[in-house]
């Protein structure tokens, strides 16, 4: 009986840190959700990725945080990648204000 309840107990142990972490992944309407609720996220940029699937720029205001989504054909996104003190590129000049007068 020891021997299972230690088993038991070892098997929680390591579960623990799975069960706390943040799930990664899901539906994309809930994962938008979550960015924004959590991180006051919004899109910034999005292009179609060559598996069909496309790439969404996440980010809070002031460059707080970012966030890379991916989103497969199947609808479920994942979060490839996430950090801090993001920075939008210098704008592009439109043509009108390059053009010589």
């Amino acid at each position: 009986m020891a021997r299972v309840a230690a088993i038991a107990l070892s098997v929680l142990l390591l579960a623990a840190p799975a069960l706390a972490a943040p799930a990664s992944c899901g539906p994309h309407d809930v994962v938008v959700d979550y960015l924004a609720r959590a991180f006051q996220e919004t899109p910034a940029g999005t292009g179609t990725a060559n598996s069909g699937g496309r790439v969404e720029l996440f980010t809070a205001p002031k460059g707080r945080s970012w966030t890379l989504l991916y989103t497969g054909p199947d609808g479920q996104s994942c979060m490839i990648a996430a950090g801090r003190g993001w920075t939008p590129p210098p704008p592009i000049p439109d043509d009108e204000n390059t053009r010589p007068r």
